[in-house]
Parts: C-alpha cells; sequence; structure tokens
C-alpha cells in the first residue's frame, strides 16, 4: 500500500509521520485490497485537521477530522475509517441465502433394491378436523392465531387459511 502525507501550514514532525504510517498500515489488517491512501494534515489556529483518503478497488473511502491535538484527529480518523471499510467489506460478502436450485440436498443412501437404509423413526399421525370454509374462517377469527389448518369438507385436500397483514384472509389448498 502507498501512503502519502501532506502538510499544510504545519511542520510534520518524524514522530508524527511514524505514527500515521503505522495506523494507516493496521486498516489493511481489515481489508487487504487497499491500493492507496492519502493523508492531509493541516492546522488553523488551534484546530488541528487530520483528513484521510483511500482508494479500493472500485471504491474511495474519506474520513475527516477535527481536535485539539493531532494523534486524537488521526486516531479518531482511523476509527471512522474501520467502520467504514467494514461496512464496505460486509456488503461485499455478506452472507446471502442460497437459492433453492442452487442447494444441495444429501439424500440418505439407498440399499440396492431402492429402500433406504438406516433408522426409520415413525412419526405422531395427525387428523386434522373437517371443516368448511365458513367454519374455518370464523374458527380462525374466534381463537386469534395467524393460521389454522383443516380438511375441506367439500374437496377433501387439506387446506391453510392465514390471516395477511392488511387483515384479510388467505387460502392455501394443497393439490
Amino acid at each position: 500500500m502507498n501512503i502519502s502525507i501532506t502538510s499544510r501550514h504545519y511542520e510534520l514532525s518524524a514522530d508524527l509521520k511514524q505514527y500515521a504510517e503505522s495506523k494507516i498500515e493496521h486498516l489493511s489488517n481489515f481489508f487487504d485490497q487497499i491500493v492507496n491512501a492519502h493523508v492531509i494534515f493541516a492546522l488553523e489556529k488551534y484546530r488541528h485537521f487530520v483528513e484521510v483518503t483511500i482508494h479500493m478497488n472500485g471504491k474511495d473511502i474519506n474520513a475527516k477530522d477535527e481536535s485539539e491535538d493531532m494523534y486524537t484527529s488521526l486516531d479518531r480518523v482511523v476509527e471512522k475509517l474501520e467502520r467504514q471499510i467494514l461496512k464496505h467489506k460486509g456488503k461485499l460478502y455478506g452472507k446471502k441465502t442460497p437459492k433453492l436450485s442452487t442447494m444441495e440436498i444429501d439424500l440418505p443412501p439407498e440399499d440396492t433394491e431402492g429402500e433406504v437404509t438406516g433408522e426409520i423413526v415413525p412419526a405422531d399421525l395427525i387428523e386434522f378436523p373437517q371443516l368448511s370454509l365458513a367454519e374455518a374462517a370464523e374458527k380462525l377469527k374466534a381463537n386469534g392465531k395467524d393460521f389454522s389448518i383443516f380438511a375441506n369438507k367439500s374437496t377433501q385436500r387439506l387446506n391453510v387459511i392465514f390471516r395477511r397483514e392488511d387483515g384479510s384472509l388467505g387460502l392455501i389448498e394443497a393439490s
């Protein structure tokens, strides 16, 4: 990483220059694609300004600070840059949920006869009440829940009735 340092209306000491370089080099621990950095020290009466611009692949990050001490200003600027770098890095490498088409599902191994090997645990049998659509809607309104599963009397299929965000009811019917 190339680091260039400029001072305006201020004579830069060797200690401050070395301190600035070490602080800016430390930023490469957070993100290794930093190309170069430009540090500007400025003094106006009693106000000490530090401005740092970092150039990365595809992004420039800038931070400024002012205080009564150059070291304090530099520390604050580096903290601001760390937050910005971590935010940028999070956007680049954020965890996204994989699409169903790209997910790999591990199926249990099959025997030569086509049967699944391993232990099969029996599940409890659940019986859903047989209701008409109107009865299911009344039941949902009465119990105050967000959804209800029932067997439709007229179609003999499994249905889910649910309350939408706008207060209306929705219906999902299994085929």
